[in-house]
């Protein structure tokens, strides 16, 4: 194998073992939710079962933390994208990096809106 073809080679397998992982983590993460689920079905069963009153469903909490969580990461990612693109090529393709960090900023305003809709009691 010469060089050229080990060039061309590395960032496909690159790119293929970048979605496995991210296929890897998706999957991982839909089953851990789905057991979250199952244990607080079952939780909530036996609270019915034994005359318990329940306690409120925590669901909108998470929810808003990880808006928070991934409007951040994205906002960074974003950022970062954009100087690393504008520092290897020019600043037209350096302006790609904004779109994550559009993304990023559209879900801390939807974080902080839902924040103020539940403080203010809607």
């Amino acid at each position: 194998m010469d060089v050229e073809q080990m060039a061309l080679l590395i960032p496909i397998l690159m790119i293929v073992l970048g979605l496995a992982v991210a296929v890897v983590a998706i999957v991982a993460s839909h089953r851990e939710k789905l057991k979250r689920v199952e244990l607080r079905h079952r939780e909530r069963i036996a609270a019915i079962e034994k005359g318990i009153e329940l306690a409120p469903d925590p669901e909108g909490e998470v929810k808003k933390s990880s808006s928070l969580k991934s409007g951040l990461s994205a906002l960074l990612i974003g950022v970062v994208l954009y100087f690393a693109l504008d520092r290897v090529a020019d600043e037209d393709v350096a302006l790609f990096g904004l779109i994550p960090a559009a993304f990023g900023i559209a879900s801390l305003i939807s974080y902080f809106v839902e924040g103020r809709r539940k403080s203010n009691g809607r």
